[in-house]
């Protein structure tokens, strides 16, 4: 199985030995994956809509590993039991919706869990909800797929707040000496300078991430 640069990071963050839940999963490409370079052992492809997940079925059969991935028709988090799985990956979601799954399970809440999480848009409103309902960033990668750049989180519960400035919310945990990571923030610099004629404090954020940029060449 050959994946895009994006889900080859998310993969690359995922720890040995793991049973993955595969959120929104893209036609189970990713637990696929997983299950053949022996990162995981068991895993689950779960989605809200029956097409992606009866395709996801389909490529399960056809790398024959129905004995190591189920699919699971659910939204978000609700139907998968809370000793199912230990590593949750939500990937090519809406920071929003993310946020929304994450609110509705009563279980996430714990240390035993990790969070590999992929956001489309809104990337700092998702850090900021993680910051202030005791969600730490414990690593965090950037990449790309054509000319759309990425940032991939992984992510795990202490219950303590992480304290913030604005600026904060769009670095993360982000190594800035890394030219993914560069190129995510430049492109996230772009769309603030977009936004900044229309909006308070923000000539503040745009000129520290600049000057992380700018610092780290």
């Amino acid at each position: 199985m050959i994946l895009t640069e994006r889900l080859q990071t998310i993969a690359t963050m995922v720890d040995k030995g793991s049973v993955v839940a595969d959120i929104g999963t893209d036609h189970a490409y990713l637990p696929v994956f997983l299950i053949q370079q022996g990162i995981c052992g068991k895993a689950l492809a779960c989605d809200i809509n029956p097409l992606p997940l009866e395709k996801g079925n389909q490529n399960i059969i056809f790398n024959h590993l129905q004995d190591k991935i189920e699919t699971r028709l659910c939204d978000g988090l609700n139907g998968i039991g809370e000793d199912e799985a230990d590593t949750f990956i939500m990937a090519g979601m809406g920071a929003d919706v993310i946020i929304h799954i994450l609110s509705s399970c009563e279980y996430i809440a714990n240390e035993k869990y990790t969070l590999i999480i992929q956001p489309m848009t809104r990337y700092y409103t998702l850090t900021q909800w993680l910051y202030e309902n005791g969600f730490e960033i414990k690593e965090q990668k950037c990449t790309h797929e054509g000319k759309r750049p990425y940032t991939i989180m992984k992510i795990k519960y202490t219950g303590k707040k992480t304290p913030y400035t604005e600026s904060d919310l769009y670095l993360g945990s982000m190594d800035i000496s890394d030219e993914e990571c560069k190129i995510f923030l430049s492109n996230e610099i772009r769309k603030l300078n977009k936004r900044v004629l229309g909006e308070e404090g923000l000539e503040e954020v745009i000129n520290v991430l600049e000057e992380k940029v700018n610092d780290s060449k």
